[in-house]
C-alpha cells in the first residue's frame, strides 16, 4: 500500500510540475526560450513602427507629390499596391530557406534605394519603378507579420501581440500624416521666404500656386525634403532587426525527414479557406479605390488646405490606433467573425457622408473629418482578427504559403482597382466621390459572404480553444 501510495504521489507531482511548466513556459517552453521569442517579437514591432511612419508618408506626401510630377503614377497607385503585394507574397516563400531575419532585412534596404530614386530623379520612368519598390519595402512587413509573429508568440498572448504590433505601426502612420503636411508647409515657407501662415494659404489656393513656376518648384522641393528624412528612418529601422535572435526552428520544422513538403492545394476544397480569400480580395479592391486618395480628394475636390488635410488624414490613423486598442472588446462582445464583418457594415454610412462632403460648405472640415475618423476606426477595429483568423483554417506548415495566397488575391484586386481608377473612374472629378459608393457596395457583399459562411463555426472558436485547454 505504501509503495502504491508513493507511486501515486510521484505521478501526481509529475503532473503538477508539468502543469506549472505549461503555465510558465507556454506549452512546455523554458523561460529562456520565452524571453527569446518575446525579445524577437519586440524587435520586429519596433522596426515595424518605423515602417508605419513610412506608410504614412506614402499615403499622404508621396501621393500628392506624384499627382504633380507623375500623374499617371499617382492615379495608378492602387496598381502599384497590388503589384507590391505580389512581390511580397513571392518574397515570403523564400523565408523557410533564408530565415525570417534575413528576409525581412531586405525590406528597409529596398525602401532606402527607392526613396533616393524618388528624391533625386526627374526621369518619368523612375517614378513608377521607385514607387513600386517603396510600397513593396514597407508593405512586405504586413506580409511577414502573421507568420513571423506566430513564430514569436505563444497562444496565450498571440492576439494581444498582434494588436500591439498593429496599433504601434499605425501610430507611426499617425505621426507621419500629422507631421507630413505641416513639415511640407514649413519647408515651403523657408524656401520662398514667407511666413508659415502665408505658405499655408498658398497651398490651399493651388491654382495660384501653380501659376508661379518659382512657387510651384519650391512646393515640390518641400516634398522631396520629407523623402530625405524618410531615408534616415529606413536606416534606423534596420537596427532592431540586427538584434533578432533567430533559430532555424523559428521558420522551418526540425524534421529528420529531408523530403520537401509541397503546398497542399486541396485546402481550397475547404469552404472557409475559399470564403476568406474572396472576402479579403473584395475588401482590398474596395479599400484601394479610396484609401490611397484621401489627401487628393480632400485637397483638390473638397477644397481643404494641405496642412489641414494632413491633420484629417492623421486623425483617421489615430482612429485606427484607438479602435485597435479596444478591438478585443468587440471580439468578446460579438465574436471574431461578427466583429470582422459587422464593423465593415457599420462604416458604410460614414463613407456616404465623405462622398457628399461638398454639400456641408464651411462645415466640411468638421463633418468630413469626423466621418473619416469613424470610417477608419470601425474598418480597422478587427484588423488583428483579419490577420489571425485565417491561420485557424490551415495547419502550421501551410500558414506561410496560405498567407501568400491571401495577399496575392488582394494584390490581384488592388491591380484591378488601380486600372479601374486610372482608365475609368478618375477620368472625371466626380469619380473620387463615386469611389465611395462603389466601395460601400463591395464592403456589403464581402461582409455578408464572411458572416454567412464562417460565423457558425469560427465566431467563438477562440473561446472554445481556451475551454478545451483549460479542461
Amino acid at each position: 500500500m505504501k509503495i502504491l501510495t508513493s507511486n501515486v504521489f510521484k505521478v501526481y507531482n509529475k503532473l503538477v510540475i508539468y502543469k506549472i511548466k505549461i503555465i510558465l513556459g507556454g506549452s512546455g517552453m523554458e523561460q529562456k526560450e520565452l524571453k527569446r521569442i518575446k525579445w524577437n517579437s519586440w524587435m520586429f514591432i519596433v522596426s515595424y513602427a518605423f515602417m508605419g511612419i513610412l506608410s504614412g508618408v506614402a499615403f499622404d506626401v508621396l501621393v500628392t507629390f506624384l499627382q504633380e510630377v507623375s500623374p499617371s503614377t499617382a492615379t495608378s497607385f492602387s496598381t502599384w499596391m497590388g503589384l507590391s503585394t505580389f512581390i511580397g507574397a513571392g518574397m515570403l516563400l523564400i523565408a523557410p530557406k533564408l530565415g525570417y531575419k534575413k528576409t525581412i532585412f531586405i525590406a528597409p534596404i529596398i525602401c532606402i534605394v527607392s526613396l533616393f530614386g524618388i528624391s533625386y530623379s526627374n526621369v518619368d520612368l523612375i517614378f513608377p519603378i521607385a514607387t513600386l519598390a517603396f510600397i513593396t519595402g514597407f508593405g512586405f512587413y504586413d506580409v511577414m507579420l502573421a507568420p513571423m509573429l506566430n513564430a514569436y508568440t505563444t497562444k496565450e498572448n498571440r492576439h494581444k501581440t498582434f494588436s500591439r504590433a498593429l496599433y504601434i505601426n499605425v501610430s507611426g502612420m499617425v505621426i507621419a500624416s500629422w507631421a507630413g503636411g505641416p513639415f511640407i508647409v514649413y519647408r515651403f515657407a523657408s524656401k520662398i521666404g514667407k511666413t508659415y501662415e502665408k505658405a499655408k494659404e498658398l497651398t490651399a489656393t493651388f491654382e495660384t500656386l501653380k501659376a508661379s513656376s518659382s512657387l510651384y518648384n519650391a512646393y515640390i522641393a518641400a516634398h522631396r525634403d520629407v523623402f530625405l528624412v524618410s531615408i534616415i528612418l529606413c536606416i534606423l529601422s534596420l537596427i532592431p532587426l540586427l538584434f533578432i535572435k533567430e533559430l532555424p526552428i523559428d521558420y522551418r520544422e526540425e524534421n529528420k525527414d529531408t523530403e520537401k513538403k509541397k503546398f497542399d492545394w486541396s485546402i481550397f476544397k475547404n469552404k472557409y479557406v475559399v470564403s476568406f480569400v474572396i472576402y479579403y480580395a473584395l475588401i482590398r479592391f474596395g479599400a484601394s479605390l479610396i484609401v490611397p486618395y484621401f489627401s487628393v480628394y480632400l485637397t483638390k475636390f473638397i477644397g481643404i488646405d494641405r496642412a489641414t488635410t494632413s491633420t484629417l488624414v492623421g486623425a483617421t490613423n489615430l482612429a485606427m490606433v484607438i479602435f485597435m486598442v479596444v478591438s478585443p472588446w468587440f471580439v468578446k462582445k460579438f465574436g471574431q467573425v461578427v466583429a470582422l464583418g459587422g464593423l465593415s457594415l457599420v462604416s458604410i454610412p460614414f463613407m456616404m457622408i465623405i462622398a457628399n462632403g461638398k454639400i456641408f460648405g464651411s462645415s466640411a472640415v468638421i463633418v468630413v473629418g469626423l466621418a473619416l475618423f469613424l470610417r477608419s476606426g470601425f474598418m480597422n477595429a478587427a484588423n488583428p482578427i483579419m490577420m489571425s483568423l485565417p491561420m485557424e483554417f490551415v495547419s502550421k506548415e501551410l500558414r506561410p504559403a496560405y498567407n501568400s495566397v491571401i495577399f496575392a488575391a488582394g494584390g490581384i484586386t488592388s491591380i484591378l482597382a488601380g486600372q479601374f481608377t486610372r482608365n475609368i473612374l478618375f477620368k472625371t472629378q466626380s469619380g473620387y466621390a463615386t469611389a465611395y459608393y462603389i466601395t460601400a457596395v463591395i464592403y456589403t457583399v464581402a461582409s455578408v459572404l464572411l458572416l454567412v459562411s464562417c460565423t457558425k463555426k469560427y465566431n467563438r472558436s477562440h473561446e472554445v480553444g481556451k475551454e478545451e485547454k483549460g479542461a
